[in-house]
């Protein structure tokens, strides 16, 4: 027999600041850090101590007694977080679920009940104490002991008596002496000024008590201590008021009432739900039982005569969920292994495909082969529904499936809903946009685990070595719980701003982005060798460099080798630790170049050996056997931003402005004889952003009248005149200008341009000087995104940033350059995906040849016959320039050529 007596408003505090960083946000957008890790830490009370009797106390509103005694009791504390107070009612609701009772009383605080309720119910039952606040420490006992909460919803130190005395030296009772001497700046009780917990603790650990503290004054030594006591006794008998706990709060309650009850699991259930806490949801099981595989109606399509009858259905049906297996993760070379479909919650078919296995075994053996239909089959019965545009097509990231099925022969037309696009449009900030993680927090639904279908540590997981009925399940639950989040998601959407931006530019880009991705882009391959061979030498040149200056020949690329070499052995002064030692980051060598050579040289050998290995080595080795070209995979639902990104590989960070990213960029050519690059490039288009957002008569102006906006601003905060601007004053203020954008500080301007601190924030205020409109914009996004914790681009794409009134002032630093930066560096994104949509669909219907191939965030590029540039050129400055009206034109730079290089200069 227990009671537990947990601190509410502590424990929402806490679990509250341990998501400061990265708060849990809901598929709706409500934060629920602190609920996820209050509720957490209460299962794990009631499952690691099991006590018969529990309650949760909360202070209440309003003053206290204490208030009365000092009228500036408190007076220093901030307002409870607004996003904290939104939660309070979701924990209490928790609560109630969970049949545990939550006290208060109106004159009191959490403390003053709990040490009521541990002295009269403390003879009954051992009482446990959950609370970090050091307040309780007073009431330990050898009933009552005090239990902190750990991280993540963990348990920490029990402290009784002895461990209390084994921490600070001090017995329970002399705890608020202690504290009435040193006093609490967070709660403003003054105690005596001057006198800190060190001091405090040395005159308890010498006199025993506050009244024989000050009785005994002449033997202080420390004249300045005796001085500051002599001042201070009315303060410190004060603070002892202040901080003693109330142990007589008048509460008519018995321990019967704190029995421990059973949940009201489907309410609990439903709460943890609506939360979306899927791990608890899974935990606690299910109010009603999960429906047993068997019970959803997913069947096996093995005979041409069911294909048949499948295909009927399909027709019949308005929309539909489509999931394909695949042999490989890659689309442009994995071998299709069977489709899924479903038209209604838990009714979904499988139709595997036969294919042959091709691996390494073939060359022992003969060839094994997948079971499933033939595919001429399954083009001829299920090909005509895919490719019927009336029969609307739904799925998780469905441009994976409609690469495959057209690398297989068949045509998916009618794509009309994505769900993964759908979750990324309704929060990009959520922590995933998978399928299984979405059906998870929306559902509670665990799905079958792709890797659960092998037996053992099974080297290569191809998918048609798996037995079919089990591969059934697994793919019909994927069609299922694709066509379930639909049903999910576009009630959200409808309701939701960003619908347009979903059906209007992520639906249609998806289809732009199919074409792109199985087109690729073309490789000189030999020029690439070439290459490698050129930075092997260079490598090996700078690597006897760096043992000649070393002393040695070491791994270069061990951290702790190059520690060992820096630090220890030539003696350079480090600057930044991390728990394996020094760092040697790239920043931190550029810092230490300017104490040696060899650090410099490691940067270069570091930067070259990069390059070499992601790029000059590793691009020839993905050229597809079959188009002879690269293709990259475009990823939609990843940044926050709205950009796209490129994988597998990534073709967007070549560097341009290296000499030898511009000779990686010489090796991506033209595809065919008497073919061009034509190669376009938004021209400052975030700058161009900024003026329209700001207003900012000044640079509007300058966009309007096509002037050169770095040398002009330089011109305005430098006072010359622009003939006399010089590169110099010109990199400096383009520097300014970009980095306003993203929100750098006088201290990282100083990092970047090698100045003072001093001299950076002067050329910020000069240029806010200059541009009051660019100043006025950052403070009014500033104050909006803390008035709706959120930001939004001119398409009305949203980005939560939860943390912009954090008491973290780091958290709330970075979530205020978030503020600033999205609504310019999302509507670039949108901007450039307007344009590739009505450049697509233009090319489309013009019957053209060009096709775009690349994208790289403000910049596209496309291959055309030579008889179709001058065409082509004209439509992609329509469709770029004209792809949203901004107060300051649109301006996009094109350039032609054989290879990449060339086009883009």
């Amino acid at each position: 027999m227990s009671l537990f007596l947990v601190d509410g408003h502590a424990l929402a505090y806490r679990s509250y600041y341990a998501f400061i960083r990265r708060p849990l946000v809901n598929s709706k957008g409500e934060e629920t850090s602190a609920v996820f890790g209050f509720t957490k830490t209460i299962l794990t009370i009631l499952e690691k101590f099991d006590p018969s009797h529990i309650a949760v106390v909360f202070d209440s509103e309003g003053p206290t007694f204490r208030h009365e005694l000092f009228t500036d009791y408190k007076a220093n504390r901030p307002s409870m977080p607004e996003s904290l107070a939104e939660q309070l009612p979701k924990i209490q609701s928790v609560l109630e679920a969970m049949s545990i009772p939550f006290l208060s009383m109106p004159g009191y605080e959490a403390d003053d009940i709990i040490a009521t309720l541990a002295a009269r119910m403390g003879e009954e039952t051992p009482v446990r104490v959950v609370s970090g606040d050091k307040d309780l420490l007073q009431i330990v006992s050898d009933t009552t002991h005090v239990i902190r909460p750990g991280k993540d919803g963990l348990l920490g130190e029990e402290i009784d008596p002895e461990r209390l005395k084994g921490m600070s030296g001090l017995d329970p009772e002399q705890f608020v002496d202690y504290q009435a001497l040193m006093g609490d700046a967070t709660d403003n009780v003054p105690g005596v000024r001057g006198v800190g917990e060190k001091t405090a603790l040395k005159l308890i650990h010498e006199f025993g008590t506050l009244e024989n503290t000050f009785d005994n004054l002449e033997s202080i030594r420390s004249g300045a201590l005796r001085d500051k006591l002599i001042k201070g006794k009315e303060q410190a008998y004060l603070s002892r008021q202040l901080v003693r706990l109330e142990q007589s709060v008048p509460m008519d309650i018995s321990l019967d009432e704190l029995a421990r009850k059973q949940f009201d699991t489907a309410k609990l259930q439903a709460l943890l739900k609506d939360l979306e806490f899927s791990g608890m949801l899974q935990a606690l099981g299910p109010p009603d039982p999960e429906p047993t595989r068997d019970a959803y109606d997913y069947r096996l399509v093995d005979t041409e005569e069911r294909l048949h009858e499948l295909a009927r259905t399909l027709k019949a049906s308005d929309e539909f969920a489509i999931d394909v297996e695949t042999s490989a993760l890659d689309p442009m070379r994995a071998v299709l292994a069977g489709i899924s479909v479903a038209v209604g919650e838990g009714r979904a078919w499988y139709v595997p495909v036969h294919s042959v296995i091709d691996d390494e075994l073939s060359l022992l053996t003969s060839p094994r082969e997948a079971p499933g239909l033939p595919p001429g089959t399954v083009k001829d019965i299920l090909g005509p529904v895919l490719r019927d545009a009336s029969v609307k097509k739904i799925g998780q990231n469905i441009k994976y499936d409609a690469v495959v099925l057209e690398n297989a022969g068949f045509e998916l037309a009618g794509i009309s809903f994505d769900t993964m696009l759908a979750s990324y449009c309704l929060d990009p900030g959520q922590r995933g946009h998978g399928l299984d993680y979405l059906a998870s927090v929306v559902f509670g639904h665990k799905m079958i685990p792709f890797k659960s279908l092998f037996e053992g540590r099974s080297r290569r997981r191809d998918i048609r070595t798996v037995g079919l009925q089990r591969v059934s399940d697994y793919a019909c639950e994927d069609a299922d719980y694709t066509l379930r989040l639909k049903h999910h998601f576009q009630p959200l959407l409808q309701a939701s701003q960003v619908k347009d931006l979903f059906e209007k530019v992520e639906m249609p880009l998806s289809r732009v982005l199919t074409r792109m991705e199985m087109r690729g882009v073309a490789l000189d391959v030999p020029i690439l060798q070439d290459l490698s061979g050129e930075l092997s030498t260079r490598c090996k040149a700078i690597e006897r460099s760096i043992y000649r200056e070393a002393g040695e020949e070491f791994n270069i690329n061990s951290t702790a080798r190059l520690q060992e070499i820096l630090f220890k052995k030539l003696g350079l002064k480090p600057t930044h630790k991390t728990k394996t030692g020094y760092s040697t980051d790239i920043e931190v060598l550029k810092g230490l170049s300017e104490q040696h050579v060899l650090p410099e040289m490691v940067i270069e050998y570091r930067t070259l050996s990069k390059l070499k290995n992601t790029y000059i080595d590793a691009l020839p080795r993905l050229v597809h056997p079959a188009t002879r070209r690269v293709h990259t995979s475009y990823n939609q639902a990843i940044t926050t931003t709205g950009r796209l990104s490129s994988s597998s590989p990534n073709l967007q960070n070549i560097p341009i402005r290296t000499e030898v990213g511009r000779e990686i960029r010489k090796a991506f050519v033209a595809g065919e004889e008497g073919w061009t690059l034509i190669d376009a490039d938004y021209s400052q288009i975030e700058l161009r952003i900024m003026a329209h957002l700001s207003r900012d008569a000044e640079l509007v102006k300058a966009f309007e009248d096509d002037d050169d906006v770095h040398r002009r601003t330089a011109a305005r905060v430098m006072k010359v005149a622009p003939a006399e601007v010089t590169d110099a004053m010109r990199a400096r203020a383009k520097m300014v200008n970009f980095g306003i954008i993203y929100g750098m500080g006088a201290r990282g301007l100083a990092q970047a341009l090698d100045i003072e601190q001093s001299e950076a924030r002067k050329f910020i205020d000069d240029y806010f000087e200059n541009y009051p409109g660019v100043r006025r914009f950052i403070d009014d996004t500033i104050e909006s995104a803390r008035r709706e914790k959120a930001v939004t681009t001119l398409l009305g794409r949203v980005r939560r940033v939860p943390d912009i009134d954090s008491g973290d002032r780091r958290a709330q630093a970075f979530a205020q350059r978030v503020a600033v930066n999205t609504p310019i560096q999302g509507t670039a994104a949108d901007i450039i995906k307007v344009a590739m949509v009505t450049l697509d669909a233009e090319l489309e219907k013009r019957r053209l040849e060009a096709r775009m191939i690349l994208q790289v965030h403000d910049e596209l590029l496309l291959e055309a016959p030579e008889r179709e540039v001058p065409e082509v050129t004209v439509l992609v400055r329509e469709a770029m320039e004209g792809a949203m009206s901004l107060r300051v034109p649109l301006k996009v730079d094109i350039g032609l050529g054989r290879n990449w290089l060339e086009a883009h200069i």
